[in-house]
């Protein structure tokens, strides 16, 4: 099986450091480095850990490097028990309930490596997910933790990776904290007079002596720097709205800052922050932009057909999917001359598909060449899979993290793709959408400044700036629910973000505290 020089050195990285993190950017194929290693220095079998949507991905990668081992993938429904195969493919959420299964495997001396995929999904401090996960991996000689994002926020996030793979840095969290998060003792008191005393681990500090400390165990190298790959383009498509949604948009947005009035003090709490009222408010601002879009997206979609290209459309909103799939049904596909309309083919991935009508719409866009379009959720599409088909990429609206996006950019301009890749953002005009943005621009900075190893004081500074009450609250039993309730691993994005977007529209609206 022929692999790419950088591939070769992860594989003997791996196998010579036995517990590391394999942090390659997103594209440059940790599955297939991680599972060469495994079959290669693994005497007994291998656990796969990774997100319940990946599990057939991880088979199919198995089943290519080898053929002819036998896998368990386990699924959901009743307890049942396995025996030992070479591979045991399991997602986040059934660890817990076959918990004792493995470890009994792992006892046995069944079970001697261990894969975990999207490793930043067990970066939470107080989560099942997270202490499952290090429950069992901690057991096993050998430990393998894959993810293109180790850090998405603050040093914090790497110490359960740490503790995974059993580096020193990962022995105390206290220590840990102390050093490279400037971790101290903070008071604060709440509008109703309660007083809450928790340690805030939201700093940074010493970047770079932790990069020294960690560059023996993590292992992480960029498209531009190991492959020779086709550009990726990205630009903004600036879009009007139309009168009618221009007059939808501006009622939603009298509602918000009706809202924003009537609450100075959102930013100041996690209630106002995640204020019911305010979420939704937001939202349909946001849907009312993404919506008004679609016809602009629409035409563009019909000319890249038109030329032979394929197109991936990414939306946080499932009313934008399915609406953008229905107009392509009907579209116009003709030139000027011929007024005949063609339906384009399109298939749709959200987060309400199973992982099998997951893969068959990857393969459909993959490998036919009548499907043109794929539509999916940023979250649900944005990760775990390959559309090299296209070389087109287009954002009918924005999530609050940088790093989805960069995920999600990245299923198209990866090993396989042959043509330049276009990324395409569809910005409403003077909507807050333009204010978006700069946020994401300065988030996504920060974030890379980090990880390509270039932090200094500046860094530091930025994040106390952008830091908001969202480590104000960690200890409180209630912030465990709000955990449960938004996705795991971009809630803290989606809180920072939005508090500083509250800021941003009181500075603009002149409303003060």
């Amino acid at each position: 099986m022929k692999l790419f020089p950088h591939q070769e050195e992860g594989i003997a990285f791996l196998k010579k450091t036995k517990r590391a993190i394999l942090a390659d950017e997103m594209g440059l194929g940790k599955t297939r480095q991680a599972i060469m290693a495994a079959g290669e220095d693994s005497s007994h079998g291998t656990l796969i850990i990774c997100p319940a949507s990946l599990k057939i991905n991880w088979e199919r990668e198995v089943k290519m490097v080898y053929p002819e081992d036998e896998i368990t993938t386990v699924q959901s429904g009743p307890e049942e028990t396995f025996v030992a195969t070479p591979w045991i493919i399991i997602n986040y959420d059934l660890l817990p309930k076959y918990k004792e299964q493995i470890l009994n495997l792992i006892a046995n001396g069944l079970i001697d490596t261990a894969i975990i995929d999207e490793a930043h999904y067990i970066k939470g401090r107080k989560t099942i997910r997270a202490s499952t996960t290090l429950d069992v991996v901690l057991q096993l000689e050998k430990v393998y933790a894959l993810t293109g994002t180790p850090i998405m926020n603050r040093p914090i996030e790497l110490f359960n990776l740490l503790k995974a793979i059993k580096h020193p840095l990962g022995r105390a969290r206290t220590v840990y904290a102390k050093r490279y998060c400037g971790a101290y003792m903070k008071t604060i008191v709440k509008k109703n007079g309660q007083i809450i005393r928790f340690f805030d681990e939201g700093g940074a500090t010493h970047l770079e002596e932790l990069r020294e400390f960690t560059k023996g165990n993590i292992l992480r190298r960029l498209k531009k720097d190991v492959l020779n790959l086709p550009p990726k383009i990205i630009s903004v498509q600036i879009t009007e709205l139309s009168k009618e949604d221009q007059k939808t948009y501006d009622n939603a947005f009298d509602n918000y800052v009706e809202w924003i009035a009537n609450n100075p003090d959102a930013d100041k709490d996690i209630e106002g922050i995640m204020d019911a009222r305010h979420l939704v408010e937001l939202m349909k601002l946001k849907q009312v932009c993404s919506q008004a879009k679609l016809e602009r997206i629409c035409a563009d979609i019909r000319n890249a057909v038109d030329q032979g290209q394929k197109v991936i459309v990414f939306s946080q909103f499932t009313g934008t999917i399915m609406k953008l799939k229905e107009m392509l049904a009907e579209s116009k596909r003709g030139t000027r001359y011929d007024d005949a309309k063609e339906p384009i083919l399109a298939v749709t991935l959200t987060g309400q598909d199973d992982m099998h009508a997951r893969q068959k719409a990857v393969d459909a866009f993959q490998n036919h060449d009548d499907t043109k379009v794929f539509i999916a959720n940023i979250k649900a599409g944005g990760v775990g899979i390959t559309l090299t088909a296209a070389s087109i990429v287009m954002f009918a609206d924005m999530e609050w993290s940088p790093e989805l996006h960069s995920q999600a950019e990245d299923r198209a301009h990866r090993i396989g793709q042959e043509g330049t890749v276009n990324v395409y953002y569809y910005i409403a005009a003077d909507t807050i959408e333009e204010d978006i943005v700069d946020i994401l621009e300065r988030k996504r900075a920060i974030i890379k400044e980090l990880m390509d190893g270039d932090a200094s004081h500046r860094w530091a500074q930025e994040m106390e700036r952008i830091q908001t009450i969202e480590d104000e609250i960690e200890r409180e039993a209630a912030y465990e629910d709000l955990q449960r309730e938004m996705n795991q691993a971009t809630k803290g994005n989606n809180i920072s973000m939005a508090a500083e977007f509250l800021g941003r529209m009181k500075a603009k609206l002149h409303i003060h505290n």
